[in-house]
């Protein structure tokens, strides 16, 4: 959008009902969906409620309170120093490893510890409930969080306008700045509804990482995480990547083709994923 139309939009008559709806419907799937899933399974195999707690506390140790975090610093300094295509591409590839290898790290620490030490079997029941607790809480606190958050920004921009938001919080309109605020007033509905779908996706995929890791415990063969790390990697690479290359759209079909490997990943493991008692 050019950009004096975007200013002009921004002004005070930008805010679409279509964009609210579509981020309300969003917190609605990001919140319900987890939450949803986890009572289902439950009520449908009794399985316990504390593999599914275990699940959220090690996604605070591991991801909410740390790398999350360090890696949005991180992102922001590699950012402002400025990269060329090929070093934005080893920086993605060094991110999604660090990150994926810090968070299957969580999930064996869960798994040796947490479990021990409640006296939880290592069962495909107690995996996958594992695993969506995981996915819940990423779900449900952080990223609902953050589109909350977005969605009160997105109505204050359009309903007030920028420039007098710039002035009542005295902040320094740097063209960077004022791009970033532009780019949540100018918002689509399709952008929250993008974010719902990667929610419901990346729930299938947390609970496919969970057991993968777990089979490393059940059959003692470390391999099993090494397919873990990678796979989460490929993911956090794929995904990303391609909505640079090709767009949105064609990122989106690629994860949806994941989240069925990762569907496959699950119903495979039921079989196998039981320690002995």
């Amino acid at each position: 959008m050019d950009p004096s139309r975007r200013r002009q939009r921004i002004s005070g008559v930008g805010l679409q009902i279509t964009t609210i709806l579509a981020f309300l419907f969003s917190l609605l799937l990001q919140v319900g969906v987890p939450l949803g899933v986890a009572l289902r399974f439950r009520r449908k195999t009794l399985t316990p409620w504390a593999p599914f707690f275990m699940g959220a506390l090690v996604f605070a140790a591991f991801q909410l309170f740390t790398w999350l975090p360090l890696s949005t610093y991180l992102d922001a300094v590699a950012a402002a120093r400025g990269q060329s295509e090929a070093q934005s591409f080893v920086w993605l590839l060094t991110m999604a490893f660090a990150g994926s290898l810090l968070e299957e790290v969580g999930r064996l620490w869960g798994y040796g510890f947490l479990f021990r030490r409640r006296n939880v079997r290592l069962n495909w029941r107690n995996g996958v409930m594992f695993g969506l607790g995981h996915g819940a809480v990423e779900s449900m606190l952080f990223i609902a969080g953050l589109t909350f958050v977005y969605l009160l920004a997105y109505v204050a921009l359009n309903a007030v306008g920028l420039e007098p938001i710039l002035e009542s919080l005295g902040a320094d309109a740097t063209p960077a700045y004022r791009d970033a605020l532009e780019g949540i007033a100018d918002t689509t509905w399709t952008q929250p509804a993008v974010v719902a779908f990667e929610r419901v996706v990346g729930l299938i995929h947390q609970v496919a990482w969970a057991l993968l890791v777990m089979q490393t415990l059940v059959s003692r063969q470390k391999r099993w995480f090494g397919f873990a790390v990678l796979y989460h990697a490929s993911v956090a690479v794929i995904v990303p990547g391609l909505v640079r290359l090709a767009g949105v759209p064609v990122a989106e079909a690629a994860n949806a083709a994941l989240a069925v490997l990762s569907l496959w990943i699950i119903l495979s493991l039921r079989a196998t994923a039981t320690a002995p008692a």
